[in-house]
């Protein structure tokens, strides 16, 4: 059961709310305004997003590198940078019985999530952490980052708010630099991320990628602009997996449970969030698993 709280912790930091677990930055400020904003997303991140969305398909893989909203499908573009390991190997997410094998590890193994280390005199550096398309390389995440490494125990299953609160996950937000902790924390910008974790069980490692487009009206703002007080707002917030209203601390599970093998469709699920029962969609993320290996 602990394992299995370290997955659904992981899966939600890797691509719901882009968290970017590691070492607490606010103790590394040295004078650089390194930012994360929405208006210097690199060259053409969501430039054509919803122009040939889905289009496209097949066609294009390495054609218009971070243009396209690709989802629901196998097809990886260039931004997937698609010959970087775990990258092109999607074999287990298409075969329901090495998809059962990959769940079992993941449950039951050893996780690690992969992070960019940080460096305060990169203006771009929490873009990276954040794995921001047109900045996310998957070579430059070579820290390997463990719950307890970053002051999450396992067991007592981190929820959303603890993942704010502990797990630096609201600093994808518009703006954040190393004078925001603690004030400027919020929903990840507008736009496409990546990120990797690995799970080992039984002498197998399992190396995967996630993808998440992230969209709505709330995405980029702090929390305190949305009047949330993450302490006691994150949970009060309405969530819906593929459409099904889920609690607070039911998410992670939803997610997973979600995610099915498929020759066409990439394994993933729709997470919405809500000020209010029946109210407007204020934040959508799209996740998808699109590699993975084993070894």
């Amino acid at each position: 059961m602990k394992k299995f709280r370290q997955l659904l912790l992981m899966l939600f930091i890797a691509l719901t709310l882009v968290a970017c677990p590691g070492d607490n930055d606010d103790d590394d400020d040295n004078g650089t305004d390194t930012t994360t904003d929405s208006d210097d997303t690199g060259d053409d991140t969501g430039g054509d997003t919803g122009d040939d969305t889905g289009g496209d398909t097949g066609g294009d893989t390495g054609g218009d590198t971070g243009g396209d909203t690709i989802s629901g499908n196998l097809v990886l573009q260039t931004a997937d940078n698609p010959n970087v390991a775990p990258c092109p190997m999607q074999d287990i997410l298409t075969d329901s019985t090495s998809i059962a094998a990959l769940r079992t590890a993941l449950s039951s193994g050893t996780l690690l999530y992969l992070d960019v280390p940080f460096n305060g005199s990169d203006s771009d550096i929490y873009r990276k952490k954040c794995g921001l398309e047109g900045f996310w390389n998957p070579t430059d995440n070579s820290a390997e980052i463990s719950l307890s490494s970053i002051g999450l125990d396992p067991a007592t299953a981190p929820n959303i708010t603890d993942l704010v609160l502990f797990g630096n996950a609201g600093i994808c937000a518009d703006g954040f630099n190393n004078s925001s902790f603690g004030v400027g924390e919020g929903f990840p910008v507008a736009g496409i991320y990546r990120k990797e974790i690995k799970a080992s069980h039984q002498g197998t490692t399992y190396h995967l990628r996630f993808r998440a487009v992230v969209s709505g009206t709330s995405a980029g703002n702090t929390f305190s602009s949305e009047g949330i007080t993450p302490s006691t707002g994150l949970s009060a917030l309405v969530y819906h997996v593929n459409g099904v209203q889920t609690d607070h601390d039911g998410v992670f599970a939803a997610l997973v449970n979600a995610m099915s093998a498929s020759s066409s469709s990439a394994p993933g699920a729709t997470v919405e969030v809500r000020k209010s029962v029946g109210g407007a969609v204020i934040f959508t993320a799209i996740v998808e698993v699109i590699c993975v290996s084993s070894s």
